[in-house]
């Protein structure tokens, strides 16, 4: 397989993105319609709900790890950078979402904070709950970071000699 390019990338995660996108809008509806916390949950940080897309950066990173053995270049870092799009492409309308969500006061968990955040304003909550979180923490730490270790372990295990075996 050749280098891996920004098109072949935006080929590969085109659709995990929709999928995502789909997710974080059921999730989204499902807060708004009060369905049980235990699928939506409406607490800081999402509380655990079966709803969400928290689960799939491990699900895709396998799914990329297992698409990108033996291209050429070096497989993690073709991979982080796989997962890096990814990230974006799911998280960037997380942001959107929360922006709205925190200015509207929706009452979802896009828009709840730590008490100790009660006393920022709308703008600062964004910046630094939606904005510094969504792309430090969810982007930079759990999907491109733990992503990629979830994708080079997968990678051993389907290595190009097994992906071959089975093609």
């Amino acid at each position: 397989m050749p280098e891996v390019t920004g098109a072949d990338i935006k080929k590969l995660i085109t659709v995990p993105a929709i999928i995502t996108l789909v997710i974080t809008l059921v999730r989204l509806f499902a807060e708004l319609g009060n369905l049980p916390s235990w699928l939506a949950s409406k607490e800081s940080g999402g509380g655990g709900a079966v709803i969400g897309i928290t689960w799939l950066v491990p699900v895709f990173a396998i799914y990329f790890a297992i698409k990108l053995v033996g291209s050429s270049g070096t497989f993690w870092k073709n991979l982080a950078r796989t997962l890096l799009y990814y990230g974006l492409a799911a998280r960037i309308p997380v942001i959107i979402i929360m922006g709205l969500a925190i200015f509207g006061n929706w009452g979802t968990h896009y828009d709840a904070f730590p008490p100790e955040m009660a006393d920022m304003s709308p703008t600062v909550k964004f910046l630094l709950g939606g904005v510094v979180t969504q792309l430090l923490l969810w982007v930079g730490i759990w999907t491109v970071g733990i992503g990629t270790l979830v994708g080079v372990v997968a990678s051993k295990i389907v290595g190009p000699k097994n992906r071959e075996a089975r093609a």
